[in-house]
């Protein structure tokens, strides 16, 4: 299986995440990012999805993969191209809209990305398909 990894350049900001399964408000690190194209790519037992700022683009991206071969605990691979948002990482909260994907993890300090995207019916379809595999718990609004 052959999966991209590339390298981006986030915009940062320090906030507070009100978190649902604890009620409790922790320090968090957040990142947004706007893309215009979105692909979702299942390859045997490896699945991923890429936001990406433009088509095959060296920057603005991020990449969610999880792989079943062997037992992972939950934890999916998250790539970008800040090392804080970077590893294997169960989510503490995940949340898909039709443009929206909103995702809370790590532990000390707690870390978001929220990313803004445009997709045909069909590429939703499918991101919404895989994303479900790899983020069972994910919220769809």
């Amino acid at each position: 299986m052959i999966f991209r990894g590339v390298l981006c350049r986030l915009g940062a900001r320090e906030s507070k995440i009100r978190l649902p399964h604890n009620q409790l408000s922790m320090p968090t690190n957040f990142k947004e990012l706007r893309c215009e194209h979105v692909s979702a790519l299942e390859a045997g037992d490896g699945f991923q999805v890429l936001f990406e700022k433009t088509l095959d683009s060296q920057e603005g991206y991020v990449l969610v993969q999880r792989h079943f071969e062997f037992p992972d605990g939950g934890k999916c691979y998250l790539e970008t191209d800040d090392q804080e948002f970077c590893g294997h990482f169960r989510f503490r909260s995940a949340r898909l809209s039709r443009n929206r994907l909103q995702m809370v993890f790590g532990i000390g300090p707690v870390r978001a990305i929220t990313v803004f995207f445009k997709a045909t019916d069909s590429a939703y379809a499918e991101v919404q398909r895989v994303l479900q595999i790899m983020i069972p718990e994910i919220r769809l609004t």
